[in-house]
């Protein structure tokens, strides 16, 4: 008789930590997106941004973009300075 009771509390307490594991929940951590010149975005929705190779590639500006535009490969190489200063364009 003793065993059995000692087994059905290993048993509820197996349960018990099963359980919780089960519904603990871990924060699912916000998407980043990388720049084209490896800055960190939470949210490139405000953000300049053009394919390149089908992928999406996101600018900290618009002259960075504007200087993309004129030549992407030299660009994502990294032998294109990027700009200084933004753009109004």
């Amino acid at each position: 008789m003793t065993q059995a009771i000692i087994l059905r509390h290993i048993a509820l307490h197996d349960f018990k930590k099963d359980f919780k594991d089960l519904t603990q929940t871990t924060p699912t951590p916000l998407p980043e997106y990388k720049t084209a010149c490896g800055g960190v975005l939470k949210d490139p929705k405000n953000y300049p941004s053009a394919m390149y190779r089908g992928e999406q590639i996101y600018f900290c500006t618009r002259a960075c973009l504007r200087v993309f535009n004129q030549d992407p490969d030299l660009f994502m190489a990294g032998e294109v300075e990027h700009p200084l200063e933004e753009d109004d364009t």
